[in-house]
């Protein structure tokens, strides 16, 4: 829930940034996020270390930064309540991807709970006398939904390999190691799209302290819970995104996203009590 709640606020800071290249404002976000990482490591030391862990370094980073490069953007282009929720698919995705690539078994109560997370989440969508299939349709017609759900997609894939990075070091020290990875490619991303100096900037450092915080507590939950049904519980993020939205952009109907938020609470409290 800590996890969720410092994302929420990174993403209505990106929200409320200046307009710049999405992969500036993704460069920001991590680099920024480096000293709390590296802090919490080198106090924490270095872990014993499995070999298998450069399966997890070499091959998510550069997905993990598609992602995150078209999650900035989709924030930029459509509103939070209009992109937010398509998020609740990762959770749903989940199951099928940390079944293949981690062998892990959602019980039957922590598949109740997750579909509860994406059917609340998928109900901020809905408007009055509008068909249930309009929040799908709509994605071919919104660029940022479409955007938001392969994000979802993508990180479905990569939230397994964090795992595997966790299991084969420690939550703290893969998580440095990991996001420096990123930064140097999202640093060669912007230094082709724009300037790298344009990183720098007071709303970036800001941006990249909260994510600081938040890659923590997703790393330290993720060491202790099974991917799905930590992933999920971090979906609520959307929820509040959602509320930051209404209080700070002027976006609506907040009666109908407070019934969808009692559905994600009541997922989210299955997944902790039975999952």
């Amino acid at each position: 829930m800590l996890c969720a709640l410092f994302l929420a606020i990174g993403d209505a800071l990106v929200k409320n940034a200046p307009a710049m290249h999405p992969a500036t404002i993704a460069a920001g976000r991590v680099f920024f996020s480096l000293p709390v990482l590296w802090a919490i490591a080198l106090v924490n030391g270095i872990p014993a270390i499995n070999g298998d862990i450069i399966y997890a370094l070499l091959l998510s980073p550069p997905i993990e930064v598609v992602a995150l490069v078209l999650y900035m953007r989709a924030l930029q282009i459509s509103p939070m309540y209009r992109t937010l929720p398509f998020l609740a698919f990762t959770p749903l995705l989940l199951i099928i991807t940390s079944w293949v690539l981690l062998h892990e078994r959602a019980s039957l109560s922590g598949i109740i709970g997750i579909v509860c997370v994406v059917l609340g989440t998928y109900s901020l969508y809905f408007q009055r006398g509008q068909s249930l299939l309009v929040p799908l349709k709509t994605v071919f017609h919104d660029k940022g939904s479409l955007m938001m759900l392969i994000v979802a997609f993508l990180y479905s894939i990569t939230a397994n390999f964090g795992k595997m990075g966790v299991m084969y070091s420690s939550p703290a020290f893969f998580g440095a190691v990991y996001f420096t990875i990123m930064v140097i490619i999202l640093g060669i991303w912007c230094a082709c799209v724009d300037s790298i100096k344009n990183i720098f900037t007071k709303n970036n450092i800001v941006i990249g302290l909260t994510q600081g915080i938040m890659i923590t507590f997703h790393m330290l939950a993720v060491a202790i819970a099974p991917v799905s049904y930590m992933v999920a519980v971090k979906r609520s993020s959307m929820l509040i995104g959602i509320i930051f939205g209404s209080i700070f952009f002027g976006e609506k109907n907040l009666l109908q996203h407070g019934i969808a938020a009692l559905i994600i609470l009541t997922g989210i409290g299955i997944i902790s009590i039975a999952g």
